[in-house]
């Protein structure tokens, strides 16, 4: 394993507001980071142009990529209305050795909504990474709890990676009954770092606004259990201000979580 492995969150906001601007903030924002690992959600993709986020930040940051389409409507973009997607992505510097999409309970008012779960080869660890984006709708939190145990059970049948990761935007606060709910009966305890660290930094929206208080809803939780490995953790918040214009990166902050090896190796296998 390198000696340090950085895991990035960021909901990347469709195409909305100043969408170019925003996508070279968001690719600068990423690159300063410099995570091996990039979960995105709302990653915009237009059928009739090609445009794609996840595209440009992997041609900019020269990672590898998987995208799951998503969410697919009508939208404005480049003067028309298009038939755009709204989906999933994982960019990472590792190996993919396989990605696949899970559908999840939806509802017509919250749209669709999948996760989207990787193993990773990065050096000799493997990493299980779902990537979700659970319904934002209020009154829908026993739909966000069973989106969350769906989504789980990729993590849970995963019986060989040495680290375990779920991270996205989870619409609910990291203490909410959904998430405590959704969490119930695992045969592991996963762990955010935001929680531990006493973070309570908002990450959506950006900036608040005077009618709705930011909130801490993108989240990365995660869990160590590969023989030799030791690991210390941090996370933190970041792209949550503007550039000299009052331009975003997008909505949401980037949340980020790093692992350092501590000079340890895993233990290679007889």
């Amino acid at each position: 394993m390198p000696k340090e492995l950085k895991i990035v969150s960021l909901n990347t906001w469709k195409n909305e507001g100043a969408y170019p601007g925003r996508l070279q903030l968001m690719a600068s924002g990423l690159e300063r980071l410099n995570p091996d690992v990039i979960l995105a959600q709302e990653c915009f993709y237009c059928e009739d142009t090609e445009d794609s986020t996840v595209a440009y930040l992997a041609d900019y940051l020269d990672l590898k990529y998987v995208f799951a389409k998503a969410r697919r409507k009508l939208r404005q973009h480049g003067g028309r209305m298009r038939y755009c997607h709204s989906g999933l992505a994982i960019l990472s510097n590792g190996v993919f050795d396989d990605s696949r999409t899970i559908p999840l309970p939806s509802s017509e008012i919250g749209g669709e909504r999948i996760a989207l779960s990787s193993r990773l080869t990065i050096g000799e660890i493997a990493i299980r990474i779902v990537c979700v984006h659970f319904s934002h709708v209020r009154g829908e939190e026993e739909i966000r709890a069973n989106q969350i145990r769906i989504s789980l059970k990729a993590i849970e049948e995963d019986e060989e990676s040495d680290i375990l990761i779920i991270g996205g935007d989870f619409n609910c606060l990291p203490d909410s009954e959904e998430l405590r709910l959704g969490f119930a009966g695992l045969k592991f305890n996963l762990v955010n770092h935001l929680l531990l660290d006493g973070c309570i930094d908002p990450t959506s929206p950006v900036p608040p606004f005077s009618h709705r208080s930011g909130r801490q809803i993108d989240q990365i939780w995660h869990v160590v259990r590969g023989g030799g490995l030791s690991l210390q953790a941090s996370a933190g918040v970041s792209m949550n201000t503007p550039d000299s214009e009052g331009v975003y990166p997008s909505d949401h902050a980037a949340v980020w979580l790093c692992l350092n090896s501590a000079g340890n190796q895993k233990k290679k296998k007889k």
